[in-house]
Formats: C-alpha cells, sequence, structure tokens
C-alpha cells in the first residue's frame, strides 16, 4: 500500500535557501566589518597619540 505525500516541501527548501544566503552574506561581511574597526581604532589611537604630543 502507497502513502501519499501531502505535504510540500518547497516552502522548506526556499526557507532553507534564503537562511543560507543570508548566513553565507554574513560570512563575508563580518570580516570586513572587523577590519574595518580595527581600522577606524587604529587611527583613533594614532590621533589621540597626535593631540597628546
Amino acid at each position: 500500500m502507497e502513502f501519499a505525500v501531502c505535504y510540500d516541501h518547497s516552502g522548506t527548501d526556499l526557507a532553507l535557501s534564503i537562511f543560507l544566503y543570508i548566513t553565507a552574506f554574513l560570512v563575508i561581511l563580518a570580516p570586513l566589518a572587523a577590519a574595518r574597526l580595527i581600522e577606524k581604532s587604529r587611527a583613533d589611537s594614532v590621533e589621540r597619540l597626535e593631540m597628546a604630543w
């Protein structure tokens, strides 16, 4: 006896692919944001040293 599959997986597949695309985007963006923050903090510390000098 065969059972009918009443559940459509297309919504789940769409949600999973959207989740994976967002996760991949954030994984790519995170190091760039961290590098920018490090660069900005170094620039601020140099400016503080120049002001104290």
